[in-house]
């Protein structure tokens, strides 16, 4: 068997490469990994060579982009059933905005699959869970060869295709894991990263509870996959606090929802809407799309908030994103990108110890860095669209611009890390959503949520009854004592009570401007500084100042 990789956009995305598999009688498959911009697989092909599977990571554009124009010669494209699902939504709906080609060939050519499938007699894939976004993939390709010298038994090669991917599970799809039950002998890594993700995930979730605890109208703008992803964590974390929390989907972000079958505490589904108000709720939360508020929904919502000081808009953005314009209401924009860290990146490349590693969606700097980051594998960081070998006549090949004595410097690491690396034969290789959800495993930090959040079991401003103010006192009335004396009791307990609770108060006087006036709720911005908790109950002494700040 003979194994080369050629990148089928490496001065685009980088996302796309096309693998040959050449079995000893000359059968060859040819296999497309995503198809992202610019990717023309027919003008990579030879005359003699047909190309046999695409293999579709996820459902985000950038590797789908043109996948319609790439199905060739009844290829199927392999991807996981939910992103299947995704598809058949997706693909319409992106053609309204692109030119993705006859998307009915791409529909038609969809085949989901969640075990080992044939392409050759002799060569394999399955998908494995990969984290990132709902239903992403990446896959394993297994291939026999009897002239191995790696494994003389069975002859089977392992090579894993990560696409994008996070360790950590993306509402309730898992993450890439980092062993399995057999040696991974070749990685194509994606290597996408970002390691301020479950920082801004957090920062954006206090920011959304607290407007929305408070009573205002929240609107979210993001992609319709990460509305998803969002939208879940919400709810889920609602649950968790014990608090009630409106959850309306709109638009594409809600048939993804409805196709992929979520059905979370406190979310509904509007896949289309006349008017703003069908789908904006005080003290609720609205996800739309798309990340830009020029357009669709999220520009008829944000224009329906605009004028209310006391609403928020806030965008998750996965790359540079426009600006909001200049409005009334708040307005926040956050770069959410799921991508792992780059510590994240080299445990997996450890705890995998492959033989090889072929970078993918890099290029440049980052491209020659990568080159360089390994030492205990032959690293492939080409920048070209060479066809590059890297299995043939029973052995993994070092890149040519590797000297020898490196080569074999790196064979013996190679070797020293396999003696280490243990097979983990209970890993779970399903690709299907999970539960239940577990909200730190997704980067969530519920323990400074549930701090600033949370309900407390008592609070000292409610009106206690008789029954109430009894059942914390050490001596609970008798069935003896005279309804007159429980009374009695239980007025004069309430009364001190409330002594206590107004001598534990502290007094303090800050500046403030209403924001919004006139009937229905009414907002002030503190104007000097004061330690207030989150969920916190004060009382207000108002004094009209006779000038305006």
């Amino acid at each position: 068997m003979r194994v080369s990789y050629q990148h089928a956009n490496v001065h685009s995305g980088n996302e796309s490469t096309l693998l040959r598999f050449t079995a000893e009688d000359g059968t060859r498959a040819c296999v497309l990994v995503d198809a992202g911009d610019n990717v023309d697989v027919e003008s990579m092909l030879a005359d003699d060579e047909y190309l046999n599977a695409i293999l579709l990571t996820h459902a985000h554009i950038d590797h789908y982009r043109t996948l319609a124009r790439n199905v060739h010669h009844s290829a199927p494209i392999y991807t996981s059933p939910a992103t299947a699902s995704i598809l058949e939504q997706a693909l319409p709906e992106a053609q309204k905005d692109n030119d993705l080609g006859e998307i009915s060939v791409a529909l038609e050519a969809l085949n989901p699959i969640n075990e080992w499938t044939s392409i050759l007699p002799t060569l394999e894939v399955r998908p494995i869970p990969a984290g990132h976004t709902p239903g992403a993939a990446g896959f394993v390709l297994r291939f026999r060869d009897e002239n191995s010298s790696d494994d003389p038994f069975t002859g089977d090669q392992y090579l894993l295709v990560t696409g994008d991917f996070t360790t950590r599970p993306c509402a309730g799809y898992p993450g890439l894991e980092t062993t399995y039950p057999f040696d991974i002998d070749c990685v194509l890594l994606n290597v996408s990263s970002d390691d301020e993700y479950t920082t801004a995930l957090n920062e954006s979730l206090e920011t959304v509870l607290e407007r929305a605890f408070a009573g205002s109208q929240v609107v979210v703008a993001t992609s319709s996959l990460t509305g998803v992803q969002y939208a879940t964590i919400l709810a889920h974390v609602a649950t968790a606090l014990e608090r009630e929390l409106p959850i309306t989907l709109v638009g594409q972000a809600a048939k993804l929802y409805n196709a992929l079958e979520y059905d979370d505490p406190g979310v509904t589904t509007h896949e289309v809407f006349e008017r703003p108000d069908e789908v904006l709720e005080d003290g609720g939360v609205t996800i739309t799309g798309p990340e830009s508020p020029t357009t669709g929904s999220s520009h008829r919502l944000l224009e329906a908030i605009g004028d209310d000081p006391g609403a928020l808009f806030i965008q998750l953005a996965t790359d540079n994103n426009d600006g909001v314009p200049n409005t009334q209401c708040t307005t926040q924009s956050v770069r959410l990108s799921n991508h792992p860290s780059l510590e994240t990146i080299d445990d997996v490349v450890r705890s995998l110890a492959p033989i090889e590693v072929v970078i993918k969606h890099a290029r440049g700097g980052t491209l020659n860095r990568f080159q360089r980051r390994f030492d205990r594998c032959f690293t492939w960081g080409t920048n070209d669209q060479d066809v590059h070998r890297l299995y043939e006549d029973g052995r993994w090949n070092a890149p040519g611009w590797i000297a020898e004595e490196t080569a074999t410097r790196i064979r013996r690491r190679q070797w020293e890390a396999l003696q280490e690396h243990a097979l983990e034969a209970d890993t779970t290789l399903d690709v299907t959503r999970r539960e239940p959800i577990t909200l730190k495993a997704e980067g969530v930090d519920l323990d400074a949520l549930e701090a600033t959040f949370a309900r407390t079991a008592v609070d000292p401003y409610a009106s206690t009854d008789s029954a109430a103010v009894a059942s914390d006192t050490e001596t609970l009335p008798t069935e003896t004592d005279s309804l007159e004396e429980q009374s009695l009791e239980a007025e004069l307990l309430a009364r001190l009570d409330d002594i206590d609770a107004k001598l534990e108060q502290s007094e303090e006087t800050v500046r403030a401007r209403v924001l919004s006036g006139g009937e229905g709720d009414q907002f002030l911005q503190l104007l000097d500084q004061t330690e207030l908790e989150a969920g916190a109950i004060i009382e207000l002494s108002i004094k009209s100042a006779s000038h305006k700040e």
